[in-house]
């Protein structure tokens, strides 16, 4: 069993307060995790208007499933996000 996380960092500068960036997060929390079926939770500068991280995490039987998966996120990201994604660092456990 492999488990791999995915750690997405966002500068969103169309937020100007925590409501704006919250519904932002849920709207990409919702999206990635129906499409791709896994889970997805803001786990950094939850205090910050402008600034997020979101993990995205998923168990698999083997680690090629989860970079093929992982590589599929972050471009769905890339394409479809408001914000400007930072950088992005893949984990596995």
């Amino acid at each position: 069993m492999v488990v791999g996380v995915c750690m997405l960092e966002f500068h969103l500068p169309g937020c100007r307060s925590l409501k704006a960036k919250r519904a932002f997060l849920n709207r990409l929390k919702g999206r990635v995790s129906a499409r791709f079926n896994v889970a997805v939770a803001e786990v950094d500068h939850q205090d910050l208007w402008q600034r997020s991280v979101v993990a995205v995490a998923s168990v698999s039987s083997e680690r090629t499933v989860l970079e093929r998966l992982f590589a599929k996120v972050v471009a769905e990201v890339e394409r479809s996000v408001d914000g400007e994604l930072l950088r992005y660092e893949i984990e596995f456990l």
